[in-house]
């Protein structure tokens, strides 16, 4: 288990506590969190949020800590243990929700709206399968990598290239316009793939000039981006799936942790930018939600594994040797992952020369101290 900060207002991330452990539970990782939350407001870091994935063990530590993810009840926040008037938000990594949202509809095959209407994964292999036989695609990405999910689910990219306006684009297009039949009826399937593409986006800036849904969450983008997210969460809250004997509410079956991840981004996100943009004497002009994603230490896992040339798989040694090397050194090329480069936060580095100054300051600091001592002793 690797714990690492994330500057929201500059460009560096740095690890700053590993643990290797072969397993641990939510109450033993919620002492973990408190414990770096207080070391870390010791030395002026505030720390506005915390994001995992969504293993169960990671819903009983926010639990533990204070905050709820249940759809009924959401609270996705919990008091700062150093500081209760401030609060550090929830998040699960919108880009495994995104994963785990896709895995959900593939597998069911069918979902069904509030209102009764159907959001089938037939329309997408349709899709896939024509583009295939014509040897062209409807200004798309979707492959049979996309279908054929479970060789490479851990893939992001896949599940965000499936969920995209222009597969959605693709599918009305096919229904509106060159008439096929066995697109007949997609319109929810559009506008379903449209509302998750369009949050995903929201949750997912990273470019402070960025245009359109990609554009960080600032004063005169906020009420697009709350609608957005509004009509997101409308959307997941209502999804039905047949659990084999009945329509239930997905949210209320074991497919449920997409959902919660969705909503809870969602709303932290929103409260994240009230409290560090809108509030008075702001720290900050916009956020950039990417900032609040877990990419940034999948990429420092990748330089890790990278470390290891063919050996993906570190032992404990050769994982804490890399993970040194790492802080000092972090210009390492990532290697292969599950999700891409997408800007410059770079490792806060410490580089050999300055390593190398700030001992030989220490030495001469301890010698004069030392010295000091003495004649202080001889006086």
């Amino acid at each position: 288990m690797v714990l690492m900060v994330v500057s929201i207002n500059e460009s560096w991330k740095i690890p700053f506590a590993y643990f290797l452990i072969a397993s641990i539970t939510g109450k033993e990782k919620a002492n973990i969190i408190r414990e770096s939350l207080c070391r870390l407001h010791a030395i002026g870091v505030r720390v506005v949020s915390l994001t995992c994935d969504g293993p169960s063990q990671n819903f009983a530590m926010v639990r533990e800590l204070g905050a709820d993810l249940n759809i009924l009840n959401m609270r996705p926040y919990f008091p700062h243990p150093e500081d209760p008037t401030l609060k550090v938000h929830v998040l699960l990594d919108p880009c495994h929700m995104l994963k785990l949202l896709r895995n959900a509809f593939a597998t069911a095959g069918v979902l069904e709206t509030e209102d009764g209407k159907q959001i089938k994964w037939q329309y997408i292999e349709h899709l896939n399968t024509l583009q295939e036989k014509e040897g062209l695609r409807l200004g798309n990405k979707l492959r049979m990598a996309h279908i054929q999910w479970r060789k490479q689910k851990m893939k992001v990219h896949l599940a965000a290239q499936l969920f995209s306006s222009s597969v959605a684009d693709a599918l009305e297009y096919c229904e509106q316009e060159l008439k096929y039949p066995q697109f007949r009826g997609c319109a929810a399937t559009v506008q379903f793939l449209r509302t998750i593409d369009g949050a995903f986006d929201v949750l997912n800036s990273r470019n402070p000039l960025g245009k359109g849904l990609k554009a960080p969450i600032k004063p005169s983008t906020k009420d697009r981006a709350e609608a957005i997210l509004q009509r997101a969460e409308t959307c997941l809250r209502g999804l039905k799936v047949n659990n084999g004997k009945q329509l239930v509410h997905m949210h209320s079956t074991a497919k449920k942790t997409s959902i919660y991840g969705f909503i809870a981004n969602g709303r932290s996100a929103l409260n994240i930018y009230n409290d560090l943009v809108e509030r008075p004497n702001a720290p900050c002009r916009y956020l950039l939600t990417y900032k609040l994603s877990q990419d940034h230490l999948e990429l420092f896992f990748a330089a890790v594994r990278a470390r290891g040339g063919y050996n993906n798989n570190p032992n404990a040694r050769q994982f804490r040797a890399a993970y040194k090397r790492l802080l000092v050194r972090h210009q390492v090329k990532t290697g292969t992952g599950n999700c891409l480069l997408r800007d410059n936060t770079d490792i806060l580095d410490s580089t050999p020369a300055a390593v190398n100054i700030a001992r030989r300051m220490d030495v001469e600091l301890n010698t004069k101290m030392l010295q000091s001592t003495t004649s202080q002793a001889l006086l």
